[in-house]
């Protein structure tokens, strides 16, 4: 009999992209006071990294653009993003841990307005996800993330707030057929701003399923209920007479609220050969970078036709509406954002791509009342260079 030792062996290797873009943006820091349209120019740059091994997979995502707008107060700003992702595979399941960091600006997430303008969006990330198949038809998926984020300074009245969150969410799943599955979610999440003045202690409970209607068709859903305790500490000035004399003290009060509500998600997808569509109804807890965990509502159309081999056409619709709770001096804020993105991408060769991009911004404050807007064209030209192995 012979005997041989197992061989291991992965491989390293990249695939950068490089591309510049112009752009105009009628209203780039969505001001709601006089401004100017700009058109500014871009270098981008991606240099997705990885390495496959027999049970161990590495990425390693950096992601640049480089632009001629000053500063982070605008749609076009600069950003450096880095995220690296670890892969544990074995026969039953896997085990995934992802680092991020990140600097941008908060224009980029979901448009959030900083007092006039946007500012400078310092992130870290750490998630944990571990995946096991209990039996042939029970499973179990449970996730943990762990954010960071800091803001800069606003020229206009701070409202974003740098925060902290924690949270984990596991899932059990038990596939009932072949097309379909039932699962049930339960969750806990801490949000507190990093100077100790408030926090969102959240945790919610979801059952769903997912069912494969056609070879085409899928849809899944989720729904249950969820409950948050706010806390939120302040001084308030208090007038105290003496013998000495009269002075005011400033005397710590903390104020404490709840917010109660239903969790849900919907998602239908429909995949051919030229067709991809996929439509998102959604509500959840979320943080935003205000004072507490916001109600965050999503619906979302998206939309990709590969019209010849070298055209593909798409489209993009959301809205996205915050509700957060009002609770002593941080006043409630109730806004939605609406994003209409339509873009033409042309394969020019094997490794050239010209897209075209049209974006339509509206943000909407329901209490203040204050409604901003901002249309955009870009242009990009890419070009993607070979899988370059490192052996």
């Amino acid at each position: 009999m012979a005997l041989a030792s197992v061989s291991k062996g992965g491989v390293w290797g990249s695939q950068p992209v490089i591309g510049i873009m112009g752009d105009y943006y009628s209203n780039p820091a969505l001001l709601d006071v006089p401004h100017t349209a700009e058109t500014h120019g871009d270098l981008l740059l991606d240099a997705p990294t990885s390495y496959v091994g027999d049970a161990y997979k590495l990425n390693v995502l950096p992601s640049f653009r480089v632009s001629n707008a000053q500063g982070y107060s605008t749609l076009d700003s600069n950003y450096q993003h880095l995220n690296v992702s670890n892969e544990f595979d074995n026969p039953r399941g896997s085990f995934t841990v992802t680092l991020g960091a990140a600097r941008d600006s908060s224009l980029n997430h979901d448009y959030l307005l900083d007092g006039s303008t946007g500012v400078r969006r310092d992130s870290l990330l750490g998630e944990a996800n571990w995946d096991h198949q209990l039996s042939e038809r029970l499973d179990i998926d449970t996730d943990a993330n762990w954010t960071r984020v800091l803001y800069g300074t606003s020229n206009g009245t701070q409202t974003l707030n740098d925060y902290k969150y924690e949270s984990i969410a596991p899932t059990l799943s038990w596939a009932e057929s072949e097309r379909g599955k039932l699962t049930a979610t339960a969750g806990a999440g801490r949000y507190n701003s990093i100077d100790g003045r408030t926090e969102s202690i959240s945790a919610n409970a979801q059952l769903g399923f997912s069912q494969k209607l056609t070879e085409i068709w899928t849809l899944s859903a989720a729904g249950g209920y969820s409950r948050a305790n706010n806390r939120a500490n302040y001084s308030i000035p208090e007038l105290v007479i003496t013998p000495e004399g009269i002075g005011i003290v400033l005397v710590p009060v903390t104020l404490k609220t709840t917010q109660n509500g239903s969790v849900y998600n919907v998602t239908l997808n429909r995949q051919t050969t030229l067709l991809s569509l996929s439509a998102v109804a959604s509500q959840q807890l979320s943080p935003t970078g205000f004072a507490f965990l916001a109600r965050q509502s999503v619906y979302q159309i998206q939309a990709s036709y590969t019209a010849t081999p070298r055209w593909t056409i798409g489209g993009d619709v959301h809205r996205i509406s915050y509700e957060q709770p009002a609770i002593g001096p941080a006043s409630g804020l109730k806004f939605n954002v609406t994003y209409i993105a339509a873009t033409a991408a042309w394969a020019w060769s094997e490794h050239w791509n010209l897209t075209l991009t049209a974006t339509r911004v509206m943000e909407r404050y329901i209490s203040a009342p204050l409604s901003v807007a901002s249309t955009g064209v870009s242009i990009e030209l890419s070009r993607r260079f070979d899988w370059k192995p490192f052996q």
